[in-house]
C-alpha cells in the first residue's frame, strides 16, 4: 500500500520533479524561431494536413460548433462524460472550448487526441473491459503524464498556451472520478509499478496517438 501511496504522490505532483527534464527535452520536441513565439509558429508533433483529418474525421468544425445547452432536470447528473448532442465522441463544452482557445488545427487535434486518453480513463470506473493486463494499464499511465509533460514543455515557450486538462476535469465530480480511476489503474498496474518509465519525448505520442487514429479509422472500413 505504502508503494502505491508513492506511486500515486508522483503521478499527481510530477511537474515539479520533471522541470528539468522538460527543459532539457524542450530543443529536441520544439523548433525555435527568431520570430515572436505564438501559437502560429510553435513546431508541433502533428502537421496540419494529420490535424485537419482527424479534426475531419470527428466532425469537429468552427462552423458545427454545439451550442450551449441547458441540460433539463430530468437528466442524470451522474454521468460523467456530459453532453455529446453532434454526436461526435467529444464532451459540447471541452470540444466548444478547443475551437474557441486554439488558432491552430494541430492544437485543436491534440486535445482531441487527449481527451480519447482521459476518456478511457474514466472508463475504467464502469468497466475494464480496455484495460485487462498490467502492459495496458502502465501505456495509459505513461500517455497520461506524456500528454502533461507535453503541454508543459510547449508551455515554457508559448506563454499563452494554456493546457486542456482542466477544461476537460472541470468539476470536482470530473476531478474525484479521475482520481479513483488513477487508483483503480495503479491497483491493476500492482508490482509492476517499479517499472515505470517515462517517455523521453512526450510530445511525440501525440504523433502516435495519430497514427493509432488512423490506422483505427481504416480498419473500421
Amino acid at each position: 500500500m505504502k508503494k502505491v501511496f508513492t506511486i500515486a504522490l508522483l503521478f499527481f505532483s510530477y511537474f515539479p520533479a520533471l522541470t528539468a527534464k522538460a527543459d532539457e527535452d524542450i530543443a529536441r520536441v520544439i523548433k525555435l524561431s527568431p520570430e515572436k513565439i505564438t501559437q502560429h509558429n510553435v513546431d508541433l508533433p502533428l502537421n496540419q494536413f494529420r490535424a485537419l483529418e482527424i479534426l475531419a474525421d470527428k466532425n469537429v468544425s468552427s462552423h458545427q460548433v454545439p451550442r450551449p445547452y441547458t441540460m433539463p432536470d430530468t437528466t442524470d447528473h451522474t454521468k460523467l462524460f456530459g453532453s455529446d448532442l453532434n454526436d461526435n465522441g467529444i464532451r459540447d463544452d471541452y470540444e466548444r472550448m478547443l475551437l474557441k482557445s486554439y488558432q491552430r488545427s494541430e492544437y485543436v487535434a491534440m486535445g482531441i487526441l487527449a481527451a480519447e486518453r482521459w476518456d478511457k480513463l474514466l472508463r475504467l470506473l464502469h468497466s475494464q473491459e480496455q484495460i485487462k493486463t498490467r502492459f495496458q494499464a502502465l501505456e495509459l499511465f505513461n500517455d497520461n503524464i506524456a500528454i502533461n509533460q507535453c503541454y508543459y514543455s510547449l508551455q515554457k515557450v508559448d506563454k499563452k498556451l494554456i493546457s486542456p486538462v482542466l477544461s476537460y476535469f472541470n468539476n470536482d465530480q470530473l476531478l474525484e472520478a479521475k482520481y479513483q480511476a488513477e487508483l483503480l489503474l495503479l491497483d491493476i498496474i500492482g508490482n509492476d509499478q517499479a517499472n515505470f518509465t517515462f517517455h523521453q519525448q512526450p510530445c511525440e505520442r501525440f504523433a502516435d496517438f495519430a497514427k493509432s487514429a488512423i490506422k483505427g479509422k481504416l480498419a473500421a472500413l
